[in-house]
């Protein structure tokens, strides 16, 4: 038996790893399951759980990597942000004190049109470097119009689990040039995406339609989008009902709120994913119910764009599938989970003075089974248990942060924990991020880009 505790564990050649003596917390649709127990990862799927103190000498053999948690260390499935611009992390802290359609017309759009393969590139190891440290194993993305494949090519590469697709924008007021296309051509230039990375990489990879929102879309392209998504059952992601400014103008135009002139044109499905979702006109809550739309939460960029507070309390009562996002860098700062994690819960505790509303096991819920229901993804990914694909995250919980967590675990994660916390990160089997260390593939990408840019 080997014992190694680096990132040699990242070789392409398939490894044993024994996640030995942790705690477990597994989230489930009611309640929580903790205990304590030891992993066995095999072929990048949990093979075998081995539930308190059971003996696990029989696996004990070979070429088997052995990380001790000492039950200071406790696993949860690997956090899911369902709403995430890998593309704008170059952009961070540029783009500040603005409301969504000024920084939208005066910072993002002229930034997105200058992107090139070589910059998009290192925004997105950036972006990668910052989530699977703070424990993201799988992320839905909205691209910009052009060098989506550059993205899809580097997540296949580092074996992050991905799904996203090039923002299609073929009718907006106020876009640079370079983000312009057609109507034909943003179709095609998806479908020919979808066509070659969509189940790629072993699972890994998946492609969303992504129309950016109502006021950068025909309806043309709106009405056939839907359509493609039922024909090819395609995640349809998209933003909505985001800021009181862009209500406003979408009801002086159609007549509508931005969910029913949505309906009204025949662009809701069943496969939509919405993000934001903070300012709904009456009635449009039973769209919500009569299409199961997914609704993605992005508290700490409502917060820093004077959107508001999304009702998540009410989604969750409606029983929504309700994910959570960082949004993009220039509107956040952070790509950090965990200040959703806890913003969320706070939030709507502090707008109903109710401290029961929106629990901490709510807010887990909303990165694991939740993200997995999502992104399509809830039979591979979410829970942990046998025969599921090993994406997980090892949290080292012996902090002053977290002192305490055997009392209740979840609470420590969403109120105490951050991102020091984060002990590994770990993608159908295969650590991206290990003690301090990323893995071998995701620092030779950041120096080539870093090179490419620096020339």
């Amino acid at each position: 038996m080997t014992t190694r505790q680096s990132m040699e564990t990242n070789s392409n050649k398939p490894r044993q790893t024994v996640l030995k003596d942790f705690y477990v917390l597994n989230p489930g649709e009611t309640g929580f399951d903790f205990y304590k127990a030891s992993l066995l990862i095999k072929n990048g799927q949990i093979e075998k759980i081995y539930r308190n103190g059971e003996d696990i000498k029989e696996v004990e053999t070979g070429e088997v990597d052995v990380l001790a948690g000492r039950f200071k260390r406790m696993v949860f499935p690997g956090f899911i942000q369902a709403h995430i611009h890998f593309c704008q992390t170059l952009h961070r802290n540029m783009a500040e004190e603005m409301p969504l359609i000024n920084w939208l017309k005066k910072e993002i759009w002229p930034y997105e049109a200058a992107l090139t393969p070589e910059t998009i590139g290192q925004s997105v190891i950036m972006s990668l470097k910052e989530v699977v440290s703070s424990g993201v194993t799988s992320v839905l993305d909205m691209g910009t119009v052009y060098q989506q494949e550059v993205i899809f090519q580097l997540m296949k590469e580092v074996g992050f689990r991905y799904t996203g697709g090039k923002a299609m924008m073929d009718q907006c007021e106020g876009a640079p040039e370079g983000l312009a296309e057609t109507t034909d051509d943003s179709i095609k230039q998806s479908m020919e995406l979808y066509e070659k990375f969509h189940g790629n990489a072993g699972g890994l990879l998946h492609y969303a339609l992504a129309p950016r929102f109502v006021l950068s879309c025909s309806t043309r392209l709106l009405q056939e989008v839907r359509q493609l998504s039922d024909e090819k059952n395609i995640i349809l992601h998209t933003h909505a009902a985001e800021h009181p400014e862009e209500v406003r103008f979408i009801k002086e135009t159609t007549g509508c709120g931005n969910i029913a002139y949505l309906d009204k044109i025949g662009a809701l499905n069943h496969n939509c994913v919405i993000a934001h979702m903070v300012h709904l006109e009456p009635g449009e809550k039973e769209l919500v119910k009569k299409y199961n739309l997914s609704v993605v939460h992005c508290p700490t960029t409502n917060l820093k764009l004077g959107s508001g507070v999304a009702p998540i309390a009410e989604y969750i009562k409606d029983n929504v599938w309700v994910g959570l996002g960082s949004d993009g860098a220039p509107c956040n700062n952070s790509l950090s989970i965990f200040n959703e994690l806890k913003l969320a819960p706070l939030l709507q505790k502090g707008i109903t003075n109710d401290p029961i509303l929106v629990s901490a096991e709510d807010a887990l819920r909303m990165v694991s089974i939740n993200g997995a229901k999502i992104t399509r993804q809830d039979q591979q990914v979410g829970r942990i248990e046998e025969n599921m694909d090993a994406d997980l995250v090892l949290l080292d919980m012996d902090t002053p942060q977290t002192y305490n967590f055997e009392k209740n675990p979840a609470a420590a994660v969403v109120y105490g924990a951050d991102a020091r916390n984060v002990y590994g990160t770990m993608v159908k089997g295969k650590f991206l991020y290990l003690d301090g260390k990323f893995s071998k593939e995701i620092e030779e990408l950041e120096k080539y880009y870093n090179s490419t840019t620096s020339s």
